[in-house]
């Protein structure tokens, strides 16, 4: 039993002992029920915590070294080519399942399309293939780190195909193609004209309008072979650079010559009027006389209708080549023995060019039952006019000579020399060749004496030239037995 001193240190040590656990908190706490306190649960999660990071931490790097020995010499996990996952095969498997499955892919033809045309194009012909060693080798060595090894587990890496394009081959290829397939010439567009038998009793014509085209033409060969290099093998088509050649023409210039010029010219016979005499033109005749060409460039081109004049006017010339008159040049004869002036006299020829000119004008306006053009004619000149003859002053005799006597055998033939000879006009400085006439010698010899007498020279050889100032004119007379010979001029 306590007394009171008992009773006052109790309580004094109680109270000592409450205020030492107020200013020192134990570490611990732990009563008889089991309770334990919070910062003990702590260290103790902590502490479990650490442990199970080093057990980890320990595995992954056991895990790290693993692979990364067994990686040695692989490609690296997540790598794929065109679509085919190589990651992880070492790189002859890895060049083995590239081959198996993009090989296909490498030989297939090269679709291509220029200007709307689609062609193909043989890989191995134009030098085009794979170094599929090459695209293992870019697939790179495995990684080092860590979380690199880590990454590649969750995604993946395109690796692109290591093409090899000899380009020569490639620029053959692609300009063979172009030249046989591609290229085209605009097509400027024009009139077609068929003949159509049985139309009419004439023969019809019937005129078609050629719709003017585009054309195309690959415009650099050099940026083509760049295009397939990019793009194969993977691409589904190619595109090739094109230069689009406009024709110069458009379609409602045909179409408007078509209606206004050429169908007009073509709808039926075309009646020619000459002077007395007609005939006609047919389809046909006009057919093989049109032509076409284009005028001019750019927005102002026209398509220009022409007609072969010499093609139109050999058709009618049968007819109408009879009312031309040739020119007559004015002449000296001798009735009675004396000089007589003939008069000259004018000729007319067609003048085709003036007469077809405007046909196509004519036509184009002309109603159904006036279809006709009337020929026009040009003057003809003679090249001898009357006052050229009158100008030579042949008026008077100058000169005369005859033989006779002879038997008709030593004059034969003077008759057909006389007339070649009569009338014949010698102008000053002219010869004349009289052997050309082949006359007896007793002709030749009354011929000479007379040219002599007149006052012209005579040379061997029969040849007489009039060198005197004024013209003189030749009559000859012959009967079986005489020549009697006349030169008519102007006496000095």
């Amino acid at each position: 039993m306590g007394g009171p001193d008992d009773g006052e240190r109790s309580t004094s040590e109680t109270d000592t002992d409450i205020d030492l656990v107020d200013e020192f908190p134990p570490a611990e706490v732990t009563r008889t029920d089991g309770w334990t306190s919070p910062g003990i649960r702590w260290r103790r999660g902590v502490g479990n915590a650490l442990v199970a990071l080093g057990a980890v931490t320990g595995s992954l790097a056991v895990v790290y070294v693993v692979d990364l020995v067994v990686g040695i010499g692989d490609v690296p996990r997540g790598v794929t080519v065109a679509g085919v996952d190589i990651g992880g095969l070492d790189r002859r498997d890895a060049e083995a399942e590239l081959r198996r499955e993009l090989g296909p892919l490498v030989v297939r033809p090269v679709e291509l399309r220029a200007g709307g045309i689609d062609v193909s194009l043989d890989p191995r012909e134009a030098g085009l293939g794979v170094d599929w060693s090459a695209t293992v080798e870019r697939a790179g060595e495995q990684p080092w780190l860590p979380w690199a090894r880590l990454a590649s587990l969750f995604g993946d890496r395109e690796v692109p195909l290591v093409t090899t394009v000899d380009e020569g081959a490639v620029k053959a290829a692609l300009g063979r193609l172009a030249q046989e397939r591609v290229n085209r010439p605009a097509i400027d567009g024009g009139i077609a004209l068929k003949p159509v038998e049985g139309v009419h009793d004439d023969g019809g014509v019937l005129p078609q309008a050629i719709e003017p085209k585009v054309g195309t033409r690959v415009s650099d060969l050099n940026a083509a072979v760049a295009a397939v290099r990019v793009h194969w093998p993977h691409a589904e088509r190619i595109d090739l650079p094109v230069e689009v050649l406009r024709p110069r023409l458009t379609a409602e210039a045909v179409h408007a010559v078509l209606e206004d010029t050429v169908r007009p010219l073509l709808a039926g016979p075309v009646l020619v009027r000459g002077d007395g005499i007609d005939s006609v033109l047919l389809p046909e005749d006009i057919r093989q006389a049109l032509g076409f060409e284009v005028r001019g460039d750019g927005d102002g081109a026209t398509l220009g209708v022409t007609l072969d004049h010499a093609v139109l006017s050999s058709a009618v010339q049968s007819e109408l080549g009879v009312t031309e008159r040739p020119a007559r040049d004015a002449s000296l004869v001798f009735r009675n023995g004396t000089p007589v002036v003939v008069p000259s006299v004018r000729g007319t020829r067609i003048d085709w060019e003036r007469t077809f000119a405007g046909l196509a004008q004519t036509l184009a306006t002309a109603p159904a039952d006036r279809r006709e053009v009337t020929v026009l004619y040009d003057a003809v000149e003679p090249a001898v006019t009357t006052q050229d003859v009158h100008a030579l002053e042949v008026r008077e005799v100058v000169a005369t000579a005859t033989t006779s006597g002879h038997a008709p055998e030593e004059l034969a033939g003077a008759d057909v020399a006389t007339g070649a000879l009569n009338g014949v006009v010698v102008k000053p400085g002219e010869t004349v060749e009289l052997e050309a006439y082949a006359a007896p010698p007793p002709w030749l010899a009354v011929v000479e004496e007379a040219a002599r007498r007149a006052g012209l020279s005579v040379a061997e050889g029969h040849r007489i030239t009039n060198d005197t100032e004024t013209a003189v004119a030749v009559h000859v007379r012959s009967t079986a037995t005489t020549v009697r010979v006349t030169l008519w001029g102007t006496r000095p």
